[in-house]
């Protein structure tokens, strides 16, 4: 590790997590890092546009430096523009929120959504992470895509830790799970990842026939019920699939 690159990255954190801006002395205090080398942290930081610094108030908050650099990864995943019309399509079907994931490196990401027009729909702010894998149902999309020895090895190293008293512990009751989502096509979860929230997700497949982004619905749990399941399951289906025959006619450099 790199003390001083490690020491900036929390600081871009924090900034990120708290609500109000910052000064110097709140992020020195919060972050145990000495003032001289927060300066001189903050100075570089400031420099290269990933914070900004209000000398009248003499508080810090995160520069927009990270939307250029959002808008270009999210612009690199070129099926994200190609969705937008299947996701807004999913919501007429199904009345909930439409969400787009993509699994980026080792982290599946939320890079887009349309809202559903209920009065109490989910709403997650894009860019963000699905944390566990094993406790929401894009992940487990990803999950029932890795062969036994993969799988085996990713609960291993990573565990299946219980999120909410719903969340699948048991590697025996998940490995049963992602069979049935591998026959039916589709994963969900019910609020095992966050009480009163279910997701419902399928896989979306490029032109070489890898799962390459996870569309699906989210919405509070005493909608998406376990009589709606199959149904909702079936409608989420025929969006993704519509969405991987798109993907596999576009050119190489857009439906890898």
């Amino acid at each position: 590790m790199t003390p001083a690159l490690e020491r900036g990255l929390k600081v871009l954190e924090l900034l990120a997590e708290e609500e109000a801006e910052l000064n110097l002395k709140s992020i020195s205090q919060k972050l145990q890092i000495p003032a001289p080398s927060l300066w001189r942290i903050m100075t570089t930081l400031k420099s290269r546009g990933y914070v900004i610094y209000d000398p009248v108030t003499k508080m810090y908050r995160l520069g927009f430096k990270f939307l250029y650099l959002g808008n270009i990864l999210l612009n690199k995943m070129g099926f994200r523009s190609h969705a937008r019309g299947h996701l807004k399509e999913l919501v007429a079907l199904t009345g909930e929120t439409a969400e787009l994931s993509a699994r980026v490196k080792d982290q599946l990401i939320l890079i887009d959504q349309v809202e559903g027009p209920e009065a109490v729909r989910l709403f997650s702010r894009i860019g963000s992470a699905y944390p566990y894998f094993h406790a929401t149902a894009p992940g487990k999309i990803y999950l029932a895509h890795m062969d036994e020895e993969k799988l085996s090895r990713v609960i291993e190293q990573i565990g299946l830790p219980k999120i909410t008293p719903y969340t699948i512990t048991d590697p025996r009751v998940l490995k049963k799970q992602l069979l049935r989502i591998r026959q039916k096509g589709y994963a969900s979860d019910s609020q095992e990842m966050r009480i009163g929230v279910s997701r419902i997700a399928s896989a979306v497949y490029n032109r070489s026939g890898k799962i390459e982004a996870c569309l699906g619905i989210a919405g509070p749990s005493f909608r998406i019920t376990a009589g709606r399941l199959d149904q909702l399951g079936q409608q989420v289906m025929k969006i993704a699939k519509k969405l991987s025959k798109e993907l596999s006619q576009l050119p190489s450099e857009e439906g890898t």
